[in-house]
C-alpha cells in the first residue's frame, strides 16, 4: 500500500516513524530514506539506529535550503538561515531516489519510508515520473510511506491512505525555535 502523511502541521515524520516501529515489532524490515535531511541531526536516529531491521539513510546537507527565486521573494527567510539550493541538493536527491530504487528492486525491505519526499518533489529535486513508476510497479510487493508538505495531487490519487496534518497553532510563529527531542 501507499500511505501519505502531508500538510503544514507537525507530526508527519513522527507518524511515519511510529508506523515503522510498529512494523519492526511485527517482524518486518524497514528502510527510512530522508530527503533534504541529515540523519545524525534527527534525535530519532539515536534510537532507531539501534533497532534491528530498521535502517536509515539520508540524502541532504546541514541547513535549510530553498530555490533562489523563493528566497528573493521572501528575504526574511535568509535572516532565519535559509540558503539557496545548489547542484549538490539536486545530486543528493537523485542519489536518494536511486538508492530507494535499488533497494526496492532487490526487495530488501517490507516498508519504505520516504521522509520529506513531497518537499523534494515540490521543489523538483526528484523526477516525479521516476517515483510514480516505482510506486505503481511495486505497490503490491512492499508498503510505502511518503511524508512532507506540498504533496502533489497525483500522489494523493494513487495512495491508499492520505492523512493531512493541519497546523492550528505553532510556537515557531511566536519566534520560539524548534526544540531538540520534541521537534527534531
Amino acid at each position: 500500500m501507499i500511505y501519505v502523511f502531508t500538510g503544514n502541521g507537525k507530526g508527519k515524520t513522527t507518524a511515519a516513524v511510529g508506523t515503522g516501529i510498529r512494523a519492526v515489532g511485527a517482524g518486518l524490515k524497514v528502510l527510512m530514506v530522508q530527503f533534504m535531511k541529515i540523519k545524525e541531526l534527527s534525535s530519532e536516529y539515536n534510537v532507531l539506529s539501534k533497532l534491528e531491521n530498521f535502517d536509515i539513510e539520508s540524502f541532504g546537507r546541514k541547513g535549510f535550503y530553498l530555490p533562489k527565486e523563493e528566497l528573493e521573494k521572501r528575504p526574511e527567510l535568509e535572516k532565519k538561515g535559509f540558503k539557496p539550493f545548489s547542484d549538490i541538493d539536486f545530486r543528493l536527491a537523485q542519489e536518494g531516489i536511486e538508492f530507494v530504487k535499488n533497494c526496492v528492486f532487490r526487495e530488501k525491505y517490507d516498508l519504505y519510508i520516504l521522509d520529506e519526499i513531497c518537499v523534494a518533489l515540490h521543489y523538483r529535486l526528484v523526477d516525479e515520473n521516476i517515483l510514480k513508476k516505482l510506486l505503481i510497479e511495486y505497490r503490491g510487493k512492499a508498503d510505502f510511506i511518503l511524508t512532507g508538505r506540498y504533496c502533489p495531487d497525483w500522489l494523493i490519487e494513487i495512495s491508499d491512505l492520505a492523512t493531512e496534518m493541519k497546523e492550528i497553532k505553532h510556537p515557531f510563529k511566536k519566534g520560539i525555535p524548534a526544540k531538540k527531542g520534541i521537534d527534531y
